[in-house]
């Protein structure tokens, strides 16, 4: 999660400094980040009830 958040501030920033296509690059891989580690909670969280 550190990495999602990390992207959020970056495409905030470079959104007030007028830098568009940067920031909404960096928001895409916030997404994509974010996405990924729901998917990763999921799957873990699978695997622990199943073996219980």
């Amino acid at each position: 999660m550190r990495w999602t958040i990390f992207f959020i501030i970056l495409s905030f920033i470079s959104a007030i400094l007028g830098f568009g296509d940067l920031a909404g690059n960096l928001a895409f891989l916030a997404k994509l980040c974010f996405f990924v580690f729901v998917a990763l909670f999921i799957g873990t969280v699978y695997k622990f009830i199943s073996e219980h």
